[in-house]
């Protein structure tokens, strides 16, 4: 998912680099090997923004624009054709393919997988049947849009990323130019140090 505004990143956060990658081709290598499509959720005015990206883009359907992980959800649902879906944000640089893989490995026969960190829903990042699909277009009818009422109203798993076996510091979120100073810094120190 690439559609967000990055008010607070100041610039859209889908082409800031890290690694010689930008962060959304990073969240397509964490799902091409693993998934069979790999389609971005990106904002009207940025369907030329994308032009290295040879897979499908969607945007935000009306009247379900600037929703929310719900409206792009709605999104992604009514465009392809997969039974399961794997979000990932683009602001996520450090989450890999591996972390993706475990994921499906726990999916097993509910409607939703929403990872957590330290007890915060993770709903970016995170595995939805399409059968859930009936469920987000009424809620987004109703006006509704939080996910926690979506998720009273499916059958979901919240599994801690412990238990995923998934790093906390794959979570991260790159929101602001502080977090991506600080990403730097630690990629930086990891190479000096020769951990990485």
């Amino acid at each position: 998912m690439a559609g967000g505004e990055s008010r607070r990143f100041g610039r859209p956060k889908a082409f800031a680099t890290w690694r010689d990658s930008r962060f959304y081709e990073r969240a397509v290598t964490a799902l091409e090997s693993v998934c069979d499509e790999v389609v971005l959720s990106v904002r009207e005015d940025q369907l030329n923004d994308f032009p290295d990206f040879t897979g499908k883009l969607v945007t935000d359907l009306t009247p379900y624009q600037s929703r929310g992980p719900l409206g792009g959800l709605y999104a992604l649902m009514s465009q392809t054709d997969a039974d399961i879906l794997v979000t990932l944000p683009c602001d996520m640089p450090i989450f890999q393919k591996e972390d993706t893989k475990r994921m499906l490995s726990a999916f097993g026969k509910h409607q939703a997988l929403v990872p957590s960190v330290n007890g915060r829903l993770q709903p970016l990042s995170a595995i939805y049947s399409y059968s859930c699909l009936p469920v987000v277009k009424a809620q987004l009818e109703a006006g509704n849009f939080r996910m926690r009422s979506f998720y009273d109203q499916i059958d979901w798993i919240d599994m801690p990323h412990t238990e995923l076996q998934i790093s906390e510091e794959a979570f991260s979120n790159i929101n602001d130019q502080e977090a991506y100073r600080q990403l730097l810094q630690h990629a930086q120190r990891r190479t000096t140090d020769g951990t990485d």
